[in-house]
């Protein structure tokens, strides 16, 4: 019981910070909606990014996905004490393999920016190249913040790996407030800065629960060898999937002036929900389920994947229907200034909704390839990610010429969700039951609530037509929109947890029976 409690404490603790630091990435992405706007610049600005991305995304999952069952490992054979070694030493390789990366990525720059600029017109291809250079360093801080990152989620301290998002957003919105006549250059060293500050707050926190810095390099150690050997398939996997980031981005450079930076924006308000519950999802059941699966527990680390994929069901299915109702108010409250033209929020908008078909399967996904990880199987996410990017591909070019930027957000929705289906079934071959039935009864549960919470959302748009007669001036009617969407989400997410209830749901059944007996104690003590 108390270890579910922790478990609730923890999850609440990262959605809580997880949700600050998306409100403050919300903030940021429109305030560079602003001052940039669709055009040429944040363009390479979106394509240089991604270069540098790519590559750090490579060795932060490879290392999140094997730090944590590599430390247990070690705790469980060799004692507590050799976890702060063991992660020393993980540090300093990671480092210098990371210090190579870069020194390589500086050098043949041009190279690693026909990865997101290939069709890029030469005038926004040479400012990729030299946005890329610049953004280089981002590797080696990204490496060192996911050794931290991993270090605490695996000491139980998930609030600050949950908080990891808010001192980089604030360096963005402190460059984009104060210092944006820079320019784009600046903005490429904002993001730099910003990972620095990610390892300097995740710092006090690894002190407390044990990290001292040690000087130690020894590559023959057969934990850190063992876990380098499974981060190879997890490349290899990470890579396969950033296939698709790669074609989609070279095709929307290949389009209109702004197209790369559309897609850019879609996504980024898409992966918002993913960032906010999801992350926390995740970040809980890995080191859970490596546990259960490590001591042969097989039977708990099913139940907690079918818990955890219940729970991604009942965040996932309404944010999407919600997302698809209220796409437009979402994107014109958070775009919609200065350079960021009425035209520019149509086209978001129209590849938001495509991109948000997607969100369920990312998130199922996500806590799948969990799965695969804590039994140390690294290569079926592999194979189902190149089948993943090979539909994607095959997707885009039969649609993206004809339908531009939603063309190339829908392809990854279909792809991402045939490639969940596959991988359902190839974990179900090697694990056996995955209680299949509860899911499917959630699954139906969830979509007749969400159903019915989208029907009430329709009334945002009657509400905003006579209300914005009221106001005028940009600024009013931004604030008068923001206000009507969140007196209707709010009320929307009563509906929908009501609903839930009433449809026998257990887990909100849980959670309200909880609620009701903290209630009655305080109201006991009170009369006491």
């Amino acid at each position: 019981m108390e270890s579910t409690k922790k478990l609730a404490r923890s999850t609440l603790a990262i959605v809580f910070f997880s949700f600050i630091g998306k409100i403050l990435g919300f903030f940021r992405e429109s305030l560079q909606a602003s001052k940039f706007g669709a055009g040429i610049e944040m363009d390479a600005f979106t394509a240089s990014q991604a270069a540098t991305a790519i590559i750090s995304a490579l060795i932060v999952t490879s290392i999140s996905t094997t730090f944590i069952p590599g430390l247990q490992k070690v705790e469980n054979e060799l004692g507590e004490d050799h976890k702060l070694k063991y992660t020393n030493n993980m540090l300093s390789i990671v480092s210098i393999f990371s210090v190579v990366l870069i020194a390589l990525g500086i050098i043949f720059a041009q190279y690693v920016s026909y990865l997101t600029a290939l069709k890029a017109d030469p005038e926004t291809f040479e400012l990729v190249v030299k946005l890329t250079k610049i953004g280089m360093p981002v590797i080696l801080f990204s490496a060192i913040a996911g050794v931290f990152t991993g270090f605490l989620q695996y000491e139980g301290k998930f609030a600050a790996a949950g908080a990891i998002a808010i001192p980089l957003n604030i360096v963005y919105i402190f460059y984009l407030s104060f210092l944006h006549h820079i320019g784009i250059v600046g903005l490429t060293i904002a993001s730099v800065i910003g990972v620095l500050a990610q390892i300097l707050f995740l710092l006090p926190d690894a002190f407390k629960v044990g990290y001292r810095p040690k000087l130690i390099l020894d590559f023959k150690d057969e934990y850190v060898k063992e876990a380098l050997l499974l981060a190879v398939p997890v490349l290899i996997a990470t890579s396969v999937n950033d296939l698709n980031v790669i074609v989609n981005r070279n095709l929307a450079l290949g389009m209109e002036t702004g197209a790369a930076s559309i897609l850019n924006y879609a996504n980024k308000m898409n992966t918002m929900i993913l960032g906010i519950f999801i992350t926390a999802i995740t970040a809980i059941i890995f080191p859970t389920m490596s546990r259960a699966f490590g001591t042969g527990n097989v039977k708990q680390g099913k139940r907690v994947m079918n818990a955890s994929i219940k729970t991604v069901l009942f965040l996932t299915v309404p944010a999407t229907i919600g997302m698809l109702i209220l796409a437009r108010p979402i994107v014109d409250i958070a775009y919609l200034h200065g350079r960021f033209t009425v035209q520019n929020a149509i086209d978001t908008t129209a590849t938001l909704r495509c991109y948000t078909l997607a969100l369920i399967s990312i998130s199922v996904s996500n806590v799948l390839n969990r799965v695969y990880y804590s039994i140390s199987d690294t290569k079926t996410p592999f194979v189902v990610g190149a089948i993943n990017v090979a539909i994607n591909i095959a997707l885009n070019l039969l649609v993206a010429h004809k339908y531009g930027t939603r063309g190339l957000a829908a392809s990854v929705s279909i792809a991402t969700t045939v490639a969940v289906l596959i991988s359902f079934i190839l974990l179900k071959r090697q694990i056996g039951n995955l209680g299949l039935k509860s899911i499917i009864r959630a699954l139906v549960k969830t979509l007749m609530a969400s159903a019915v919470m989208g029907v009430f959302c329709l009334l945002y748009f009657p509400i905003e037509g006579y209300l914005i007669n009221f106001v005028s001036g940009n600024a009013a009617t931004t604030l008068l929109k923001l206000i009507i969407l969140m007196i209707v989400v709010g009320i929307a997410v009563i509906i929908y947890g009501v609903l839930l209830y009433k449809l026998g749901v257990r887990e909100i059944i849980d959670i309200t029976n909880i609620a009701k007996k903290k209630l009655n104690n305080r109201k006991s003590l009170k009369q006491g």
